[in-house]
């Protein structure tokens, strides 16, 4: 009787023997041709959806529309005349929350990154003049892109009779990155955040923090295909379907690009580290008085002293005193001399005028210090003092900042 057979042993390694492999995912996107210029009254469903037709193109379960959001701007009619740069200004000071930061350039332009009515952070508060009607025509936000979207998913899944996701996507820039990308403005039909809390990672390992911004995600895979400058606004991406919400809740409230958007509290970079010293000095970012540092890094040491020095002396000071000193810059740039002010009387309020004079002293070298490091520079401060122990000064060297040598 032949012996029992028994199963052979696996000759590979432990390490090799893996359970199969799930199959690879397909995501496609693909701009979609045909759209007619677009005007205020435009039925924008209608549009896209006729164009999407005549193209020989069909939309499917699971597709998702990226539509740009100056089309849909457009056809609701949020646009504005602006004929002068001090119009286009006072349009972004009415979209404004509050300023991120300001910085001047080389051509003359001042450019404003902004935190938006609606939450995002945008220069020139996400305004657009590029591909208008007219010259002095300025393209706003929709005046609620989530409900925009809403409305585009409510025409074409009538029209088409499949379950849809609408993005509507605008562009911004990156604090940490070179460029700019879309994001998702506004959407309807999806679930824009996919939490990976409490789940396990590729280790075993329950993850904490991971939250995926995939409406985000979705734009800019849309945004590779599509252009409003090539007249094509509207991208389908497709092989995303586990994205879209349940059908009873497609259109409810909550489940739009608002839940995106940081809560301020949450905001680590509200502002630009220049406009955070000149907060905390007291000195409004925003004021027109003011003119912000170069965006180009074309300011040269006095620019960037003389203007640290304007900052230092904004502002209401905390201490008494300080005007009792007269401040002047010296060697280009280099160093700033503060002396005391000829026939200064001191305040009513004061105490001593000697306690005066050194309180207010040493309040104004603390103001230039924080204004020189939002210029990029630090100083050494060398005191001076009378024969009779009174304050008679102090020099400031200045010299740039560690961070920024080369």
């Amino acid at each position: 009787m032949p012996p029992a057979s028994h199963p052979r042993a696996d000759p590979r390694p432990h390490a090799d023997r893996r359970p199969p492999a799930e199959p690879s995912r397909l995501l496609t996107a693909f701009a979609v041709p045909g759209i007619g210029r677009v005007r205020p009254g435009t039925d924008l469903g209608r549009e896209i959806g006729g164009a999407i037709t005549a193209s020989g193109l069909d939309l499917k379960d699971g597709d998702v529309l990226v539509v740009a959001s100056k089309v849909v701007a457009k056809a609701e009619g949020s646009v504005a005349t602006a004929r002068t740069r001090a119009d286009v200004e006072q349009l972004v000071d009415a979209h404004t929350h509050h300023t991120v930061a300001r910085r001047r350039y080389g051509s003359g332009v001042t450019v404003s990154v902004v935190r938006t009515r609606s939450g995002t952070v945008q220069a020139a508060a996400g305004l657009d003049q590029s591909n208008t009607d007219a010259d002095t025509d300025v393209i706003l936000h929709p005046r609620d892109p989530d409900a925009s979207a809403a409305a585009l998913l409510a025409s074409l899944t009538e029209r088409f009779q499949v379950r849809l996701g609408i993005i509507v996507s605008d562009s911004t820039s990156r604090p940490w990155r070179v460029g700019v990308f879309d994001f998702a403005l506004g959407c309807a039909g999806i679930d824009p955040l996919d939490s990976q809390r409490g789940l396990p990672d590729d280790s075993g390992r329950t993850q904490q923090i991971t939250v995926r911004a995939v409406a985000d995600s979705i734009t800019q895979a849309a945004d590779l295909v599509k252009g409003a400058a090539r007249g094509r606004p509207v991208a389908i991406v497709r092989g995303v379907g586990e994205v879209l919400t349940r059908r009873d809740t497609a259109t409810a409230a909550g489940s739009g690009a608002a839940a995106l958007t940081r809560p301020l509290e949450d905001d680590w970079f509200r502002t630009g580290h220049v406009e955070a010293a000149w907060n905390a000095l007291g000195v409004d970012p925003a004021d027109p008085a003011l003119t912000p540092p170069s965006g180009d890094g074309a300011d040269d040491i006095l620019t960037r002293t003389t203007r640290a020095l304007a900052v230092a002396r904004a502002g209401d000071p905390r201490t008494p005193g300080q005007a009792g000193w007269r401040l002047s810059v010296t060697g280009s740039g280099s160093s700033i001399r503060i002396r005391p002010r000829p026939g200064f009387a001191p305040s009513e309020v004061s105490g001593h005028p000697l306690v005066e004079a050194a309180v207010g002293l040493g309040a104004l070298v603390e103001r230039i210090a924080t204004s020189l490091a939002a210029e990029d520079l630090r100083c050494d401060t060398a005191w001076l003092w009378d024969d009779t122990g009174a304050p008679g000064g102090a020099d400031i060297r200045i010299e740039l900042d560690l961070m920024t040598r080369s």
